[in-house]
Parts: C-alpha cells; structure tokens; sequence
C-alpha cells in the first residue's frame, strides 16, 4: 500500500523547488509516495523534452536532480528532519529516452548518527534500472541549519524538523 508524503515546504519562504515545487512551472514538480511494505520512497514522472541533453536523452543533471528529490524524501518520511546533501554518487547503465515516464524509487540503506546513506535507482519505462546511485545526507544542528538557509525561513511550523 502507497500513502502521499505531505509536501511540507509549501508554506517555507519563497519556496520555489525546481524538483518538488507544483507551482514551477519550469520544474519537475515531483510528487512522492512512501511504499510501507517495501520501505521505499518514489515517484514517477512524465518526462518533458525540454529535460534532454542529446536529443531524445534525459539530461545527466536532470537525473541527479530526480535522484537527489527523492533521497532527500526518503530520509525525510523516515526522520521528519531536514538534511542537506553531501554527496550523490550515480552510474549511468542505460539512457533514459525522453520524452517518455520513468519512476524512481529510493530506499534508506544505512542511519549513522547525523549522517544518512539513501540508494535510489531511476527505472526506465520497462522497469529497469537505467540509473544507480547512493546518496548521502547530513542532519545539521540547528546554526549550520540557520546558516545554509537562513533562520528567518524556519517559522514555527518548521522547527519541529530540526535536529539539535
């Protein structure tokens, strides 16, 4: 069974997400959904040809935007903290041909105190990975937090998402 992960960021100050905000028109405007049997985290999409790098192949950068979304949403469903990326390591299998619908599916490997290791895997149109990647996050204290993304974003509503 799928649930909707609530988009919480849509009430955060000049919020503009190019990979989850529905109101950029330019964006990906991702949805996310939490597989609870499975564990996992994804979202599928229908890729625009503005998304190409060589025509009719979906952009590298594209890619990692869509696999660092859903990393960030799968860590979140799980912790209900915000972390900021450390690093996304991806393989390239097969090309991902625009336009066209993919999914995307991202699954917690390991927590190891404020760090979190997440492995999400672009599944091309019949189901296979076409992309492969590990992703790391790391749950800043509150004035690493502050400093990134400015405290005045953190309204009340937002503190609960923040780990001292």
């Amino acid at each position: 069974m799928s649930r909707e992960i609530e988009n919480i960021f849509i009430d955060f100050p000049d919020y503009g997400c190019f990979a989850c905000d529905p109101r950029n028109s330019l964006g990906l405007r991702m949805k996310f959904f939490a597989d609870d049997q499975t564990d996992e985290v994804y979202t599928k999409i229908n890729l625009e040809e503005h998304f190409c790098g060589f025509p009719g192949i979906l952009h590298g950068g594209i890619q990692c935007a869509l696999i660092d979304e859903v990393a960030f949403w799968a860590m979140f469903d799980k912790l209900k903290k915000i972390g900021l990326t450390m690093k996304v390591e991806m393989d390239f299998i097969k090309k991902v041909k625009t336009p066209g619908q993919l999914e995307v599916r991202g699954k917690i490997e390991e927590i190891n105190n404020r760090r979190v290791t997440i492995n999400v895997n672009i599944l091309s149109g019949i189901k296979e990975v076409a992309t492969r990647s590990k992703v790391t996050y790391f749950i800043p204290k509150r004035n690493n937090l502050y400093k990134v993304m400015g405290k005045e974003r953190f309204t009340e509503k937002f503190q609960k998402y923040i780990r001292d």
